[in-house]
């Protein structure tokens, strides 16, 4: 494992932050005296449910219970090995138990790695601790960036701006001043500043604000939602067949014994037990497996997000770069060069950006302290520079071209353009007249224009290759000029990054819909831009957003899926689903993977456990009309359940398979569930009917329709296993091996007939014929889904006339 501080936000030293000297903070005995008053802020636990919470619902739920209600009448009527299904139960769900078990322990381990930390000032020393760790009186330093982790009053700080938008859904930045409230969940997009905590845990303001403040999207899955769907309907219609069944049954038969066994088997197929703890189990595992691979998941139904998305959406820094910025040079004006290095030294110093930028400028031009400063305008993304006015020296800024100078000369223009073309950062250095606010509202005059250098990253080529040739389409969104983002979109392989727009020559309203369509390179973007681009791709897409700063909050909420990096702001990793613990974009490959790997083999269970539970609906619903002894018992679909679905269904569900998803979850399951459904049902039928004309025992008919229906099982298996491997292969020849053994060896212990008599002449022909009969129904189903598909698309385009604009 990388070292704690390779993966998770940097441990910082504050020595150089100057603290007022009327601010002490609390000290250890204060902390500690709160702490066991309970004044200490409760952040919201991980995803992740308790220990006690995974076993609970794993074994106290609705169909546990309806299993071990089933199992009882079983006994009561004296046959114990039809008992066997609960057994069965009872192993499946120690399975579950386990791997989630594990699957949590493994996420909550690296979890820590991802904390959102707070710095708190006590006994005088700034120190960097949980928000956990946060207690009522608590002082707080935040800087750009920094998410506001408790309410609070402002004590000092200059320049000092908050987007709350979070909270009131207000994107514009509001200035804040002494004794001014922070509240908890805003961010801060300028300055840095001291305030006082004034409510923790449950009495911040963000707590009683849900459905905006928290920082987690919440929401069922397209996937949850079809199976809780499933089981609603399940529980409706069970006990009222069930009853009927048993009242059919006993009139069939005049046996109480023979009446329960009948039902039993009806019921214990009908319900999809396994389904629903291997859907649990595969989301878990799924997480823990992107923790094992430093990329932490903040909410489980985003991996089936992740596994559906076609856009990801990105900024140059830290995903396309490494991030690592490198000063080059500086085209000097009416300036000398000790000149520059002395006013650079000036605004770095109180200054207190620590974006890469800042960070390359200050190793270029050391931070010198001999100027004092009058006024401060630290840096915001929206505003693209920073400056300061210094007492008896005159007022001094850097940054965006563009952004400073409101009419940018054609020489200026075309001197920048060849750094431009090269795919460099160029920053402009200016001498303001007169005291410096946050708008310029007169000329300044060029002082010099620097040139910094970005470090393409050394994967990216390589990255971006691999969503080419997965059909995932690439968006670059950035605040940094376009020609300069494009070039290096190029050198990086995006496709299509010749086709650039600069959001800030765009007047509103924007018709973001067509724009995104035609354009793959945006710079210049506000925030807000941001967020109205992700809204218009969502139009058409499932999209994911990656960034780091403060700058993406906004687009990271309104994306089908926010990923943040590690080293990014506070507030870009908690308003994100998915955080990536080395800040490697590469790890993009793994996430995608991992929710294809999820959902299709969710998609594969799924239609193994449907057929059993469909069919048995059916054949309860026939068998409740045409009152014949039901043909199974319970002990007889051990072998089904055991060796068709549950036992493959755990190996398929944790397999690897990436294949792009392909269509909605419910469609896709019912493309092989129904056929299998309708085959085995046909089966049945023809037994029946060959036990009427031909006066075939209740035995023979039982065993053959069993045989049948398994073959029909294992049919289904092999379907959901494509693409084929040596593994599958060797699976499904083993389980069909075990499978006929039941009938050679232990068909005594299951009450079936010997199949080596005139069974043979029923059993071969219509072995063969329900190959057919579902390979034919797998066509017309196919051609069915595809056909509904095609109506809803065509409905959809009607309804929305610009969802067709692709």
């Amino acid at each position: 494992m990388k070292k704690k501080e390779e993966v998770q936000t940097v441990e910082e030293n504050f020595d150089e932050v100057e603290i007022p000297a009327e601010l002490k903070g609390l000290t250890n005995s204060e902390v500690q005296r709160k702490t066991e008053q309970g004044q200490i802020n409760q952040v919201e636990d991980n995803l992740l449910k308790s220990d006690k919470e995974i076993i609970k619902e794993n074994t106290i739920n609705i169909f546990n219970i309806l299993n071990l209600v089933l199992a009882v009448l079983v006994l009561l009527v004296g046959s114990p090995k039809n008992t066997l299904f609960f057994g069965v139960v009872v192993i499946n769900t120690l399975i579950g138990i386990i791997q989630e078990l594990r699957a949590k322990h493994t996420i909550d381990k690296l979890s820590v790695l991802a904390k959102t930390k707070a710095v708190v000032l006590r006994d005088g020393r700034l120190q960097q601790i949980d928000q956990e760790e946060i207690v009522l009186g608590d002082i707080l330093y935040l800087r750009n960036g920094d998410q506001v982790p408790v309410d609070g009053s402002l004590l000092a700080g200059a320049g000092v701006e908050v987007d709350e938008s979070l909270l009131t859904g207000e994107a514009d930045r509001v200035q804040k001043n002494k004794q001014d409230k922070l509240f908890s969940g805003s961010f801060v997009t300028a300055g840095e500043c001291f305030y006082q905590g004034t409510a923790v845990g449950k009495d911040n303001f963000a707590e009683q604000l849900t459905s905006e403040a928290k920082t987690k999207k919440t929401g069922s899955s397209e996937l949850t939602k079809v199976l809780s769907r499933m089981i609603a309907v399940l529980t409706i219609v069970i006990i009222p067949v069930g009853l009927g069944l048993f009242y059919s049954q006993y009139q069939a038969s005049d046996s109480i014994k023979q009446a329960v066994l009948g039902t039993v088997a009806a019921l214990v197929s009908m319900i999809p037990e396994g389904l629903m703890l291997l859907t649990s189990v595969a989301f878990a595992v799924g997480a823990a497996n992107l923790a094992r691979k430093k990329v932490l998941v903040q909410a489980l139904p985003s991996i089936e997000t992740l596994a559906r998305v076609d856009v990801i959406c990105l900024d140059k820094t830290g995903t396309i770069t490494d991030g690592t910025l490198k000063f080059e040079n500086a085209l000097l004006e009416d300036i000398s060069d000790d000149r520059l290095h002395t006013i650079m030294g000036a605004l770095l110093h109180h200054l207190k950006d620590q974006n890469a930028t800042a960070k390359a400028l200050r190793e270029a031009f050391p931070p010198a302290d001999d100027w004092q400063a009058e006024k401060i305008v630290p840096f915001s993304s929206a505003r693209k520079w920073s400056g300061a006015t210094f007492k008896d020296q005159g007022s001094f800024a850097f940054g965006a071209p563009e952004f400073i100078f409101k009419n940018m000369s054609d020489e200026l223009q075309n001197k920048l353009q060849p750094y431009l073309e090269a795919g460099q950062r160029v920053l402009v250095l200016v001498e303001y007249p007169g005291m410096l606010e946050e708008e310029m509202t007169y000329e300044p005059r060029l002082l010099a224009t620097l040139i910094i250098s970005d470090n393409l990253r050394e994967n990216a080529r390589a990255t971006f290759g691999y969503f080419a040739q997965q059909d995932v389409e690439l968006k670059v969104i950035s605040g940094d000029h376009p020609l300069t983002v494009s070039k290096i979109a190029q050198k990086a392989g995006i496709k299509n990054a010749e086709t650039f727009v600069d959001m800030s020559s765009l007047d509103e309203p924007i018709d973001y819909t067509a724009l995104v369509n035609h354009t793959t390179v945006f710079g210049r973007v506000t925030p807000k831009q941001k967020q109205s681009l992700i809204r218009a791709l969502k139009i058409n897409h499932t999209v994911c957003m990656t960034g780091d700063g403060v700058n993406d909050v906004l687009a990271l909420r309104e994306a089908d899926i926010g990923v943040a990096m590690a080293n990014g702001s506070s507030a870009a990793r908690a308003a994100s689903d998915v955080i990536l613990l080395d800040s490697d974009f590469a790890r993009m490959q793994n996430v995608l993977n991992e929710g294809r790997r999820v959902i299709n083999n969710i998609e594969r269970v799924a239609s193994m456990y449907l057929v059993k539970t469909i069919y048995s609906l059916m054949l309860a619903v026939i068998f409740m009309i045409i009152a014949s002894p039901y043909p199974f018992e319970p002990v007889q679909l051990t072998p089904i359940n055991a060796l068709t679905v549950g036992i493959p269904s755990f190996f398929l569900a944790l397999k690897p398979s990436y294949e792009r998803i392909k269509g909605d979850f419910l469609n896709n399951i019912l493309r092989v569930s129904l056929p299998g459904a309708l085959t085995v049902v046909s089966a049945v039928m023809i037994i029946q009917l060959a036990d009427v004309l031909f006066e075939l025992d209740y035995q023979a008919t039982s065993t053959m329709s069993v045989f049948l229906t398994g073959c029909v099982g294992l049919l289904v298996l092999y379907k959901v296993s494509f693409p084929l491997d040596k593994k599958k292969i060797a699976l499904i020849a083993v389980l069909s091996s075990a499978y006929l053994s039941c009938y050679l060896f232990f068909r005594t212990f299951f009450d079936f007939d010997k199949l080596w008599n005139r069974n043979l002449f029923f059993v071969i022909p219509l072995t063969f014929g329900i190959y057919w009969l579902f390979k034919g129904l797998t066509f017309v189903m196919d051609k069915l889904v595809d056909w509904r598909i095609r109506w809803q698309k065509k409905r959809e385009a009607k309804k929305n006339p610009q969802s067709r604009v692709i």
